[in-house]
């Protein structure tokens, strides 16, 4: 009786991604991620290493189907593998831009801003007025001390506005913190005349 030859599950995981990838071609995105699913199982079963293919197309699949989460988990997965592959690195730079734009756009209520926050911090996004929405959230939500250190990162990572300055100093007063405050709300007034003087002026 002939012995039956085991599936190489190598090959398996390669065909599944070859599928996929024809699916992502017909724009039949949630058809291919479950695809994509099934090889990670079957991958994960038979003990392989990690497919940096796989890997993007999951991204892929994850961030045409709004699963900015997924998306960003799967394509730094991606790159940590292959960090010199042109398709990973475009489509990283497509879902950073996505997720910066979605934060953008968020009102500072949105329960989603910190999973977002915590998004941009994986995409090395971050700056002043990412930290400025998301102290703004924090304050909303009765958490002070978030709020106090992520305004204080607003004023550091870039030079300071104004408004930002304005919201540390009254975060500090709350604080107890009245010397710091008072000092940030006069460096506050002098930026604020610097900017209304006329051009000819300065």
């Amino acid at each position: 009786m002939a012995v039956k030859k085991s599936k190489n599950p190598a090959l398996e995981v390669a065909k599944a991604i070859d599928e996929a990838m024809t699916l992502v071609g017909s724009r039949l995105f949630r058809e291919a991620r479950l695809v994509l699913e099934q090889a990670q199982q079957v991958a994960k079963n038979a003990n392989l290493g990690g497919s940096a293919f796989l890997n993007w197309g999951l991204s892929v699949c994850a961030d045409e189907c709004q699963d900015a989460v997924n998306a960003v988990r799967f394509i730094t997965a991606a790159l940590k593998q292959d960090p010199c592959a042109p398709p990973f690195i475009n489509s990283y730079k497509i879902v950073r831009n996505r997720v910066i734009a979605t934060f953008q756009g968020m009102n500072v209520n949105d329960r989603q801003v910190p999973t977002f926050f915590r998004l941009l911090v994986d995409l090395d996004a971050v700056d002043a007025a990412a930290c400025m929405k998301f102290s703004q959230h924090a304050l909303a939500n009765g958490d002070d001390a978030k709020a106090l250190a992520l305004a204080q990162d607003a004023v550091h990572l870039e030079p300071p506005t104004p408004a930002r300055l304005h919201h540390l100093a009254r975060l500090l007063t709350a604080a107890g913190r009245h010397e710091e405050a008072r000092a940030r709300r006069s460096e506050a007034e002098a930026l604020a005349i610097t900017f209304s003087c006329p051009a000819a002026q300065a």
